[in-house]
């Protein structure tokens, strides 16, 4: 698992950017989140504490401009900030979803 922080297109949200998660693991365990950051291949999350491993999977529901977007990920990175976590995940896109990603994140931005 390859994770690159510096990526040339990251957007830091202020405030954070509300979702809905679905963890895939044992048992499975869902929510709400706050995204903290995100680019094409990876997002930084807010979520309520559980025990997360590295390597386990998330389906990631959230909005932006009035579009829904679904992306998969697995967590590279967790950090335990009392009752919450702050965990990286390395996105699993396709190229669409990447090109979907970055278009709507222009809208947003313009939005603000």
């Amino acid at each position: 698992m390859y994770y690159r922080r510096n990526e040339a297109f990251r957007y830091t949200f202020d405030p954070s950017l509300p979702g809905n998660f679905i963890a895939q693991t044992t048992p499975p365990s869902r929510g709400e989140l706050q995204i903290l950051d995100l680019s094409v291949k990876g997002m930084k999350v807010e979520i309520p504490f559980h025990d997360y491993q590295i390597g386990d999977r998330m389906i990631i529901q959230f909005s932006l401009v009035n579009q829904q977007l679904d992306v998969d990920g697995q967590i590279v990175w967790v950090k335990k900030l009392g009752r919450k976590i702050q965990a990286g995940l390395q996105l699993h896109t396709s190229e669409d979803m990447q090109k979907q990603l970055v278009s709507e994140l222009k809208l947003y931005v313009k939005q603000k």
